[in-house]
């Protein structure tokens, strides 16, 4: 091997210098029996210097192949280049930023920039701190699946299957990432690999319904509408209905020629957007700032039932701002419909001392009383909201379900009907007066009432059961076995289905039981 220093000449039988009794040195040769040795500690230290200069040299050369192969330090965007920033979203952003500058070789501290930066609207900022993130980390799906929801919503679209496809071989359980990935083909009109994509989400986590909506998609953008409302009927039997998947029914009903069963369908389903199981989106999402945006998301989350995502936004908002009424009211009333009664009920009762006129708490805290059978209580409450509003049907509904609860059915009909009145749409309250109606064995009113409850909700199996009985009470087993059918459509193993279902079969008659035997 060559080396890298200078050559150092071994000793050998060269001149040297010797003193002569003058104290003059002169030169002569030794001879070899007496020459002296050579200085041993001398060669030695040449040795050790020797390789301390290789190593240095070697190591100076790993240093430069170090920084020829390492990828560059990307640049951190100037706080200012943002744009104008609401004060906690600047401090935020500052914050992240500051950690990226401590330390820029970090990969997890670009993908953390991202993510603040994603949460709150900065695009560009994000998408430059998720590639840091992927150069640095390449390891990590994570950061791959935020560059490419990120790519997409700027408009890269091949960039984001790409990049969606990388996360996917680095971690392919993650199921967002296949349903994601389908929804991008899906929209380039590539149902075969968008079919793939949601069919593998399904595999890996059954229980989650975007891939089954998804798919439903799929067949609905194939023509193949039969199909999509038997997924779509299944999904919101196994209880993960939501508005989003009764649009999607509706649509299917529509190009199926079900006219009446369409437009209840889309009108149940108009009142809320698709919220699907994404945790590292909702770990994105944990950094949004801004009151309004946050209030807003708690809201979707309340209206598609995801009632821990609601509270766990409401309490963070709350820990900034105690004393908020408006948030106290949200949180109170996410208790109650969460049954946490307990939590609930003190919260609204704060809310109604600070604002005597909130008559929308009023409801909600008569709600966590009727849940702790304190009824008294509960009936004084909405009646006081009723008072404050009398058009907002909740109250009215609530009362009509404490009146009953309190065993006072007659009263309870109509405040049903107001609360109908004031909401067509309302079908839960149509299904609460057939059941007063049931009890009262007024059976034709009974009927009349469920069959505006499937009209207004065809989706709702309360009143397909309710129809089937009031039905076989009128001895009309045909009609009974059409609406059972149409439970059975959407939770077959319920229960109570299953119950009307062998009631259905009692009533009818055993084939020959009737005939007269032969003579013996």
């Amino acid at each position: 091997m060559q080396r890298s220093g200078p050559e150092v000449a071994p000793p050998s039988r060269a001149a040297t210098l010797v003193s002569d009794r003058s104290g003059s040195l002169s030169r002569s040769r030794r001879s070899s029996s007496n020459r002296r040795r050579p200085p041993v500690r001398r060669s030695r230290l040449r040795d050790v210097a020797t390789a301390l200069i290789a190593a240095a040299l070697i190591a100076g050369g790993a240093v430069a192949m170090f920084r020829r192969t390492s990828p560059p330090i990307p640049v951190l965007p100037a706080l200012a280049s943002l744009g104008p920033l609401a004060p906690e979203i600047e401090d935020l952003v500052r914050q992240a930023r500051e950690s990226v500058a401590q330390n820029p070789r970090d990969g997890l501290r670009w993908g953390r920039f991202g993510m603040v930066c994603e949460a709150n609207g900065l695009a560009g900022a994000a998408r430059d701190g998720y590639t840091a993130a992927t150069t640095i980390q390449a390891s990590e799906a994570k950061w791959w699946f935020h560059l490419a929801v990120v790519e997409a919503r700027l408009g890269a679209i091949d960039n984001a299957e790409r990049d969606m496809r990388r996360a996917i071989e680095l971690n392919p359980t993650y199921a967002p990432a296949h349903w994601r990935l389908g929804l991008w083909l899906l929209d380039q009109n590539q149902t075969e690999g968008a079919e793939r994509a949601f069919g593998r989400a399904t595999e890996i986590d059954a229980s989650d319904r975007a891939g089954w909506v998804g798919l439903a998609r799929v067949y609905l953008q194939r023509n193949e509408a039969a199909r999509a409302a038997g997924l779509l009927e299944q999904l919101i039997a196994s209880g993960a209905g939501e508005p989003y998947t009764l649009q999607l029914l509706g649509t299917a009903y529509r190009r199926l020629g079900r006219a009446d069963e369409a437009a209840a369908a889309l009108e149940s389903g108009a009142r809320g957007e698709a919220r699907w199981s994404d945790p590292w989106t909702d770990e994105m999402l944990g950094f949004r700032r801004g009151y309004a945006a946050l209030l807003r998301d708690a809201t979707s989350y309340i209206v598609a039932g995801q009632f821990p995502a609601a509270i766990r936004i409401l309490e963070e908002l709350r820990r900034e701002k105690p004393n908020d009424v408006v948030l106290m009211a949200h949180l109170g009333q996410v208790y109650v419909a969460a049954g946490r009664d307990a939590d609930g009920v003190p919260l609204l009762e704060q809310v109604i001392a600070v604002e005597p006129d909130r008559f929308e708490a009023y409801v909600d805290l008569a709600t966590g009383y009727m849940h702790q059978n304190s009824l008294a209580k509960a009936r004084a409450t909405v009646e006081r909201a009723v008072s404050l509003n009398p058009s907002y049907a909740p109250a009215h509904e609530t009362l009509g379900l404490i009146r009953w609860r309190a065993g006072d059915p007659l009263a309870a009909i109509p405040a049903f009907d107001k609360a109908i009145e004031l909401d067509p749409r309302n079908a839960r309250a149509s299904v609460w007066q057939a059941m007063v109606y049931t009890n009262l064995d007024r059976g034709s009113d009974a009927l009349a009432a469920f069959r505006r409850a499937a009209r207004t909700d065809p989706t709702s199996v309360d009143a397909w059961i309710g129809i089937a009985n009031a039905e076989m009470n009128r001895h009309d087993l045909d009609a009974a076995a059409e609406a059972l059918k149409n439970a059975q459509r959407f939770q077959p193993d319920r229960p109570a289905v299953k119950q009307t279902a062998e009631r259905l079969q009692s009533l009818r008659p055993v084939p020959g039981a009737g005939r007269n035997r032969p003579n013996q």
